[in-house]
This record gives C-alpha cells, structure tokens and sequence, in this order.
C-alpha cells in the first residue's frame, strides 16, 4: 500500500469521504474532474476527503487534489472480496472517516459487512452500462446472481447512487431488486468547458476544413459502433455530398475501420485524428455528432457535452441515451439505413433547438448541481446519526 501524502485519522471538528475509486487516472477525464470539483465542495463545506485509486494518478489529477487538501492512498483490489475486507478495513481504522463512498466496485459483496465492524454510511455508485442479456436463460442467471447477492450482501449499504433513471430501472426490471437506497444524481459536465468555441475558421484551418458539413463521431471501440456510421456513409455522401466525417479517439477497431473506409471508396471524405487536447473545438465544428452506441448507455458524456457545446445529434436508442437528450426524435432504432436518413435530415434541416438542448444540460447535467447533490446526500446520511 503505497501512501501519497500522510494519511491519518481527521480532525474531530470535521466530517470525513472516503472515496475508494477502481480506476488508475491516466488523463484528467469526467470522472477526474468530478473528483477534484467534489474535493473543492468538500473542502468548502468543512468535510475532509481521503481518496484512494488503484495505481498512482498523474501528476496533474494528483497535484491537483493534493493542493486540495486531499489525502491519496494506491490500493490495488483483489478478486478476493475477503481480502479487499480486511484491505479496507485496515484503511477504515486508520482514516475513520463517516463515509465511504465506492466507484467502480462490485455492490453487492462482502466488503459491505465493513458496517458491522465501523461506525460508517457506505455509498456506492453504479456508473454501468453495458450488454443487454441476448437469451431468457442469461436473463433468469443474471437476475438470480443479482438478487441472492443483494439479499446476502445488501444490508450493510446506505445508498446505491444510480447515474441515470435508466441504471436505477434495471435493478428492478432486470435484477428483481427493490430498494429505497436507490437514488439518481445525473453525472455532471463542465458546462464553461464544453461551450461553443467563436474561433471556427481557425479551428477549421487546424484540421484542414474548408467548406465541408462536419459530422463527427466519438470513440473507436466497437460497442460505440464506429462502423455504423461508416457502413451508413456511401448513402449519406449520395444526398450530401460536401461532408468530412471526422472521427476521433482511438480504440481496438481502428484497423477494423480503417478497412471499411477503403471498401465503400469514401477515403476522401473521413479523418481518423485520433486523440485531441480539446474536444470541444471538434463539437464546435460540427453540423451534427453521431452516437450510434451498440451497449446500453449509463449516461452518454457525449451526448452532454454535444448538447452544451449546441451541436445537432443523432443517436441510436441505447440505454439512458433517450433520457439524457433534449431532442427525442434523433434518437433512433439501431439501423445503419436509419441512421444515414436521420444524418441527412439533420444536415438539410437548420435545428433551431441547439440553445435550448444548452439550457437543457445546464439545468439537468452540469456538473455543479452533481457535486451539490452528492454534498447534500452525505450531510442527510450523517444527519440520521
């Protein structure tokens, strides 16, 4: 167990997170930023906060909440819940803080009987999508393990922070599990960031746009369905010509792309840029970002960020998708020939809708009323005391 910084049992004037996250930040991401914004609220509110990753953050994640006043320790979990027991247990004893809030854990296992043994709230979040189960017998074991472990290790868990009414819906349509712990806090963006960028021609000249339509896509892995859009290509370029499609990220399925692009002979009109220091300039070029997600979506960041950011959106109907944008009707079935009509309709239609999809996120998803919900669950848990 490494320690970055001196970690040591809090002040008694103060209230205490422990937040153990299953993550190794390697890039100052949504969930990074949601950790230090939290930190700074915490901070504010008179609440000290012990943070523990599984390998060291970068420097700039890690510099950032140490500045903050934040304590980090590197715990790498095990398979073995028995062990990652008796790993937190150590932590619990020694930090004693009131809360203890997981991210990216199993819920229900035996770490939970950590309640019995400390005086603490135990939080979790459930930040997953993922495959809807393809047979009847997947579904009938799926809810079995589901149900049995939260009969067996449930008792010992406050709250279950669902990041979207879709990911609370499937403990009961999916697990058969009833709860009053679940609540839904909407994971939150940085609506400053992810605003508009007036600077178009330079960021045009940058990516060598001239007078092209952009439509841009997020992400290449395949459950994101990269090679959706590019199979619905050859129709869209047929009604519309003038368009770049510009794809970024990298991911398992570039080479996989990289092949459909030479077979339907559209070389010309797509960019694979990769990774880019700021992907807001990509949204504020684009007449329309496509989410053709193939797995159900917890939240759907992008889907956020191209709404603050005023950029048209296409989608597939996955998951939490249709709850999280404004505009329902660019949701769709997943469909290649659906996709390229909606694409083409949203590029020969001027979609006055943009600000209000803004307005939208700044009301429901900004990442300032996430962290005030998460400050208010844990003072009402500690209120109960």
């Amino acid at each position: 167990m490494l320690e970055v910084g001196a970690v040591t049992s809090h002040n008694n004037c103060k209230k205490s997170i422990l937040s153990i996250c299953d993550i190794s930040p390697t890039k100052f991401g949504s969930f990074e930023e949601f950790i230090v914004s939290l930190t700074i609220k915490l901070k504010e509110n008179n609440f000290e906060h012990i943070i523990i990753f599984r390998d060291r953050p970068i420097r700039e994640v890690e510099d950032s909440l140490l500045n903050l006043g934040a304590k980090i320790e590197i715990v790498k979990p095990s398979r073995n819940s028995i062990y990652n027991f008796v790993t937190f247990y150590k932590v619990i004893k020694k930090t004693r803080p009131d809360v203890v809030h997981f991210h990216f854990y199993p819920i229900y296992t035996i770490v939970n009987y950590l309640k019995f043994f400390s005086d603490i709230k135990i939080v979790y979040t459930d930040h997953m999508g993922g495959k809807k189960a393809k047979t009847s017998a997947k579904k009938s074991l799926r809810k079995i393990y589901y149900l049995t472990n939260s009969k067996l290790f449930g008792i010992g868990i406050d709250r279950i922070i669902c990041v979207s009414n879709f990911v609370k819906s499937k403990y009961l349509k999916e697990y058969g599990i009833t709860s009053q712990k679940l609540v839904t806090i909407y994971n939150g963006i940085n609506i400053e960031k992810f605003k508009k960028n007036q600077n178009i021609d330079e960021i045009k000249k940058r990516y060598n746009i001239k007078d092209e339509l952009v439509v841009s896509f997020v992400g290449l892995r395949r459950d994101k369905g990269p090679h959706c859009l590019i199979r619905a290509a050859p129709l869209i370029l047929k009604e519309v010509p003038n368009i770049k499609f510009i794809l970024v990220g990298e991911g398992e399925c570039k080479g996989y792309i990289e092949t459909l692009i030479e077979k339907y002979g559209i070389k010309e009109n797509v960019e694979l840029i990769g990774n880019v220091p700021n992907i807001t300039e990509i949204y504020s070029i684009s007449s329309c970002v496509v989410i053709p997600s193939l797995f159900e979506e917890a939240f759907c960041f992008v889907a956020a960020e191209a709404m603050s950011t005023e950029v048209p959106i296409v989608a597939f109907d996955s998951g939490a998708i249709k709850e999280i944008i404004y505009k329902k009707e660019s949701v769709i079935l997943k469909n290649s020939g659906l996709l390229s009509e909606k694409i083409i309709e949203c590029l020969k239609s001027e979609d006055i809708s943009t600000k209000n999809a803004r307005e939208h996120v700044i009301k429901s998803f900004s990442l300032d009323k996430n962290i005030c919900n998460h400050i208010e669950l844990y003072n009402k848990l500690l209120r109960k005391d």
